[in-house]
């Protein structure tokens, strides 16, 4: 038996998929990137801010040798493409704003601040 009905996303549902989209194409936590949805003639248009992950210079070049445009290219792929895969929507005009840059810490490395802050003992 089939049921009619309608499916709802809430705008803030929207807004925080966007957000999780972007963070991840990125390679930045989630908690520093903002998005603004409208409409866009029928698709969804998104604004987005999101600091800029910078490569550590210890690390293998990988990302390193793309330009920042390259990358925010690559990334507007991702935030598209994903987003309708996961929500359904199209996404229409997809704009990047950096919003600085952010070192991203060697894999399995804990500086000593962060490892007060875990004990309790934080600045």
């Amino acid at each position: 038996m089939t049921r009619t009905g309608h499916t709802r996303i809430s705008p803030a549902a929207l807004r925080h998929t966007v957000e999780a989209i972007t963070a991840r194409a990125f390679g930045v936590q989630a908690s520093g990137v903002s998005a603004r949805l409208d409409d866009d003639s029928g698709k969804l248009a998104v604004a987005v801010s999101v600091p800029l992950a910078v490569p550590s210079l210890l690390e293998p070049r990988g990302e390193a040798g793309k330009s920042i445009v390259q990358r925010s290219r690559e990334a507007r792929s991702t935030i598209i493409s994903e987003g309708l895969a996961i929500t359904g929507m199209t996404l229409g005009g997809v704009d990047i704003r950096l919003t600085g840059a952010k070192h991203a810490a060697p894999a399995g490395r804990v500086d000593a601040t962060q490892n007060r802050r875990q004990e309790g003992r934080g600045r």
